[in-house]
């Protein structure tokens, strides 16, 4: 009896065991959803909240995960169903789709498409071309302290060094010269000769919705596009009561609070922010700061390196069924802001900038219309006053200059039948007077009042060649004209130097772009482009007249306007947990402005230099690529990396002294890679940065080269409902380096070249209410 029960015992652990294994066998194998979460110009957005709810409502998420670079996301283990997915972003609209089935063991791809946040819709004010895009997000997690800092991450973006901040944007080898910097599509120009504040200073991070970069001269929407457009997209008001408020603080006693505060509702809205930013020099590698590095006071080289205050608001009102209007001004005061690549610093730079908007759907035929008035003004003042040049100056400086921009524009564009078509129309007025003391302090018309005037018109139109092969064309034409004031200027260097006494010139520039997408199989795009832009000489290199000790400043009036026809090839490839691009482009550049030196021509009274610093055209050629890879390793898990090459030559021209066969300022091979790990609350990342040596440079400016580097950088940070924290640490090991745009080329370069930061702990601290 006892071993028959042990065998009935046996035999029942031996049916529950098969019974279970039965069930395990039929438990469906479980499905995996992957993508893209992508904006809608098709850019990747990586940092958003992706949540997997059964169907129907109430039963709880299946599964929350964040989307990494590219915009990549995945959510592995879920039961055979019904769901429905939710996309959330801070900046853009909750993305949902609803009924999405998967059955068991499907391995399914999903891209969702996010539309931007706020109580209308924003027109495009850049052409098709390649681009890329930084969102607000992904700046609060870095420590840039300025726009050309925060886009240096994307390919083919390179940023020039100053100092602590007004960094200039580098976008496959052209600088702000050679780009449209535009804020919502609008002008802004600084008034520094030297380009201290470019177009992108004149904006704080806070007013930041996103960056979009154009690379290439395929925009036919905006004059001047010779090498790509950058367009800031600043925050428009999100519908009901919102706030944000957010705090950075960094090494060097750098702190950067901010606030807004906007409300909308159907027929008005108002958004206002304010932001303040200041910091000390920053210290190199070896623990010097750069102002220990450069010729400046011992009471100034522990002092503020920048203080800029910034203040904005909007209102927008709907006048009527289908219509709006919008209304913006933004107030920035900056003062002592350093600049080591120079000999000058800024005593303070003031900018203002109004806007008007007024946007329609008029009817079934004129799908679109729009109609932009704006107006900025910079007001700039720069000396010496902090350098040991000005120790026994008279005045405590022996060098400055009094500076003053402003620029007056619209445009007025409809959409009909498929086809954009747009007139833009803008005054640049620039004057500035520079006081020397070894010219005992004479006032002298630097920029007598030089204004360019600019008339466009332009079209533009997408056509579908079947059901694969997209075709956009556009076509501008420009009338520009550029003059000084007669009753300021003084012509008399350009006589002793160019053999002139021009005032004036007027120019007709035609352009236009063709680009064909082909769709060559699911998820691969292959681009095919050829575009051709042109810009005017900008007033400085056209106009500028100084007298000198030792050697004299002059424009050249017989510049022509620069030409870039370009084109470019380029593949991307969206699959799943797979993104990965590549493009290279060619751009041949005739006239293109670079600086030289010119001997005297002419005998006149009172120049008493025999060469001067000035500028010419050459031909030139700018060739190179990028390529780019991100791969979802893990759902939690992230990887991603870029490389960018640019390679400039020039046509010598020994008549003039240009001997060279190498395009100054240059940016060398550069790359990146790094690995995330994100759950959607909790982040971790972990980056390298590299630049290869640069030694092709322009020896008749006697460039120096510039050797390679490697960086690493760390962040992680969590946003757990509206609070949002990121901690970081970049040049871990507190390399001392320099990057090779520190360089400079104009006149007024202090010939040092500006190391970058040493090791930099930042915080960055948010609230969204």
């Amino acid at each position: 009896m006892h071993r028959d029960g042990a065998f009935m015992k046996l035999q029942t652990c031996v049916l529950v065991a098969l019974l279970s294994a039965r069930g395990l066998a039929s438990e469906p194998a479980p499905a995996t959803l992957s993508g893209s979460i992508l904006a809608a110009d098709g850019s990747g957005l990586p940092g958003a909240r992706v949540t997997v709810v059964p169907s129907p409502s109430g039963s709880g998420p299946a599964g929350t995960v964040a989307s990494g670079e590219r915009g990549l996301y995945l959510v592995r283990d879920l039961r055979p169903g019904t769901y429905e997915l939710v996309v959330e972003l801070p900046g853009f609209e909750t993305g949902l789709r609803k009924d999405v089935s998967l059955s068991a063991g499907e391995r399914r791809e999903l891209d969702v498409t996010l539309r931007l946040a706020g109580v209308r819709e924003r027109l495009t004010v850049v052409g098709p071309s390649p681009r890329d895009a930084i969102e607000a997000a992904e700046i609060r997690e870095s420590s840039a302290r300025d726009t050309g800092e925060a886009l240096e991450k994307l390919p083919g973006v390179w940023k020039l060094r100053k100092g602590g901040i007004a960094n200039e944007v580098v976008v496959r080898g052209s600088q702000s010269r050679d780009l449209n910097v535009l804020v919502d599509g609008e002008r802004i120009y600084g008034a520094c000769p030297n380009h201290m504040d470019p177009p992108a200073f004149h904006v704080d991070f806070a007013q930041v919705e996103r960056v979009e970069v154009a690379k290439g001269p395929f925009d036919v929407r905006n004059q001047g596009s010779l090498g790509g457009v950058v367009n800031i997209v600043t925050r428009q008001p999100e519908p009901g009561l919102h706030a944000t408020a957010n705090a950075a603080a960094g090494a060097w006693g750098y702190v950067n609070p901010s606030v807004t505060a906007s409300w909308a509702g159907a027929s008005f809205s108002a958004l206002a922010g304010y932001s303040f930013r200041r910091s000390e020099a920053f210290a190199d590698g070896e623990g010097r700061r750069f102002t220990e590095r450069t010729n400046y006071r011992a009471d100034s080289v522990a002092d503020e390196a920048f203080r800029a205050g910034t203040a904005w608001a909007r209102v927008a009102f709907v006048p009527a069924e289908g219509h709006s209007v919008s209304l913006s001004y933004t107030r920035q005061e900056t003062s002592h802001t350093y600049y080591p690549y120079l000999q000058m610093d800024a005593v303070f730079d003031d900018a203002d900038r109004f806007g008007l908007t007024w946007e329609a759907t008029p009817s079934a035929v004129v799908t679109s219309a729009r109609l932009s008035a704006y107006y900025s003004q910079v007001d700039h003042f720069m000396t010496d006053e902090y350098r040991t040049s000005s120790t026994t100056a008279a005045r405590g400086w022996s060098m400055g200059t009094d500076a003053f921009s402003r620029t007056l524009g619209g445009r007025l564009e409809a959409t009909a039948w498929g086809v954009t078509i747009g007139v833009e129309a803008y005054r640049r007025y620039w004057d500035t007077t520079t006081y020397l003391a070894g010219m005992q302090y004479k006032p002298q018309a630097s920029l007598p009042g030089a204004a360019s005037d600019v008339v466009g018109l332009f079209a533009e139109r997408s056509f579908r060649l079947g059901d694969v092969v997209t075709l956009d064309a556009g076509l501008r034409w420009d009338r520009a004209s550029a003059s000084i004031d007669g009753a300021k200027a003084s012509t008399d260097l350009a006589w002793a130097y160019h053999g002139t006494r021009a005032t004036s010139r007027a120019d007709s520039l035609p352009g236009g772009s063709l680009r064909a997408r082909w769709r060559a199989a699911e998820g691969l795009e292959v681009s095919l482009g050829a575009g051709t832009a042109a810009r005017i000489p900008e007033p400085q290199e056209q106009w500028f007249s100084l007298k000198r000790m030792g050697t004299d400043w002059v424009g050249n009036p017989d510049l022509a306007p620069s030409r870039n026809t370009a084109l470019d090839l380029s593949a991307s490839f969206r699959a799943g947990r797979l993104y990965v691009s590549a493009s290279a482009f060619v751009n041949d550049v005739s006239d293109y402005v670079v600086v030289s030196d010119a001997k005297k021509v002419n005998m006149v009274p009172g120049v008493m230099n025999p060469a001067a610093r000035t500028y010419e055209n050459v031909d030139a050629r700018l060739a190179g690529g990028e390529a780019t890879a991100a791969f979802t390793l893990t759902e939690r898990l992230f990887f991603s990396g870029a490389v960018s090459y640019v390679r400039g030559t020039q046509d010598p021209r020994p008549e003039v002294g240009i001997l060279s066969k190498d395009l100054a300022e240059m940016p060398p091979v550069t790359g990146r890679a790094s690995l995330r790990w994100d759950d959607g609350r909790f982040w971790g990342e972990a980056e390298g940065v590299f630049a290869a040596a640069q030694s092709n440079v322009d020896t008749d400016l006697a460039e120096g080269t510039t050797p390679g580097w490697g960086i690493a950088n760390l962040r992680a940070g969590f946003t757990i409902g509206s609070v949002g924290l990121t901690l970081g640490v970049e040049n871990l090991f507190g390399r001392l380096y320099s990057e090779h745009l520190s360089y400079q080329r104009d006149p007024f370069r202090s010939g040092v070249k500006v190391p970058e930061p040493g090791r930099n702990v930042f915080v960055n601290l948010s609230y969204r209410y």
